[in-house]
């Protein structure tokens, strides 16, 4: 499973990825989890392994994709609709 925020009160078997994961006090998870925030309340139970999530990476694709004819020629006909439309 995978969210930004996960809220457990009841039964999760399974692998969850989140920026935040909260067991409440009725809360059961079995299974490895990943996540930077994890807060589990008195009587929530976790059973399993618990890791950081990896550091997101950002990589620039410019200079590295090449832009279609497609794309070119589909921003090419909206300009002139825009232009027919505006006149």
């Amino acid at each position: 499973m995978y969210a930004k925020q996960l809220i457990i009160n009841g039964i999760l078997d399974g692998n969850c990825h989140a920026e935040h994961i909260q067991v409440l006090t009725k809360g059961r998870v079995s299974g490895k989890i990943w996540s930077n925030n994890l807060s589990i309340e008195p009587g929530g139970k976790f059973f399993g392994e618990a890791a950081e999530l990896p550091e997101k990476e950002v990589v620039s694709l410019k200079g590295k994709v090449q832009e279609s004819a497609t794309a070119k020629d589909n921003s090419a006909n909206t300009e002139k609709r825009l232009a027919r439309k505006s006149a």
